[in-house]
């Protein structure tokens, strides 16, 4: 399986082999050299939505390839294109309305983000994955380091191992108690620190969920949440799992946020690092494994969540939670 590292329960939530899905931001590389890219990768059947949004048809579902550009994915591309064109000061003749997409392809090559997303794969085929990121470097694709501003990402959907209240609590608490620790150990880049994309949880929802006490059923697990993260704004976003178990409940407390349900976390953590030669996507899935470890361990995990509610109600403390964490994964 390549660099990929085998999680401990290989099987979802029906008893069938989990998946994974992965969505890579990038920039450097126009629109037709990722779709030849993507076909000599996969074997692909290409389906234009318009010239900066294509769906290919693969085995394992639908690959999407966009410019991670509201604007430049809307259906009435042209006429937003002249709205947009026009707060900004720039009149456009309507002859030449078929130049707007290359003109707007062309400034925002290196401003804005094309985005890969897979379809969910499974896990004894995800080194597929890293022959893609291997090919984008070939390609000379920029990531989040290559300039100041580019607060590109790779997010992982993980599809769940079970749907019961107390199994996807284990995560969260797993995540919360290595949260700071997964930070330093994947050099969060200060582009994406600075955003409020990929925000730790807070302290309030910690010290609750990590409490031996706290054994909530699904509803109150929801509900409890959406009360301390009503945002997709987490490194570990919850929403789409919530909204897949009970979607109601979840629009109501959130009915303009931009949710998509599916059975599966969404690690928003991991810098897109696709221009440098000895990163590979399999990296940051095998720095997940330490949360997918953590939180079929109940012993360890009710070990850490003790002290780390410790920690956090110190009023001063002298040692960092992080150099906890380390020593722990040394010994384990």
């Amino acid at each position: 399986m390549g660099n990929f590292i085998m999680p401990e329960n290989i099987n979802n939530y029906n008893g069938k082999e989990r998946k994974v899905g992965y969505e890579l931001e990038f920039s450097n590389i126009n629109m037709n050299e990722i779709l030849s890219l993507l076909k000599e990768t996969y074997s692909l059947k290409e389906k234009k939505i318009n010239s900066f949004f294509y769906k290919l048809e693969s085995e394992y579902g639908d690959f999407v390839l966009e410019l991670d550009f509201e604007l430049l994915t809307k259906q009435k591309i042209k006429t937003n294109a002249i709205d947009f064109f026009e707060k900004v000061g720039i009149q456009i003749d309507e002859k030449r309305l078929d130049e707007v997409e290359n003109i707007l392809g062309t400034i925002s090559k290196d401003l804005v983000p094309y985005e890969i997303s897979t379809p969910p794969i499974p896990l004894s085929k995800m080194q597929l994955v890293d022959d893609l990121s291997t090919k984008l470097t070939n390609a000379g694709a920029h990531g989040t380091k290559k300039r100041v501003y580019n607060a590109f990402g790779l997010h992982i959907n993980v599809e769940l191992i079970s749907l019961k209240a107390k199994s996807i609590l284990n995560y969260l608490r797993a995540y919360v108690i290595l949260q700071d620790f997964l930070n330093k150990d994947a050099k969060v880049d200060i582009a994406r620190k600075i955003t409020p994309y990929i925000d730790n949880f807070p302290k309030e929802y910690i010290l609750k969920i990590l409490n031996s006490k706290y054994d909530p059923n699904m509803d109150d697990l929801i509900d409890d949440y959406l009360y301390f993260n009503p945002t997709r704004n987490r490194s570990l976003d919850m929403l789409p799992v919530f909204a897949y178990i009970d979607e109601k409940r979840v629009r109501e407390k959130l009915p303009k946020e931009k949710i998509k349900p599916r059975p599966a976390f969404h690690y928003r953590l991991s810098n897109s690092l696709v221009d440098e030669n000895d990163w590979k996507i399999s990296d940051e899935w095998n720095r997940w494994l330490l949360v997918e470890s953590l939180a079929n361990n109940e012993k360890n995990l009710k070990l850490l969540s003790n002290e780390y509610i410790e920690y956090l109600n110190k009023p001063i403390n002298l040692n960092r939670w992080v150099e906890r964490v380390e020593k722990w994964l040394k010994n384990h």
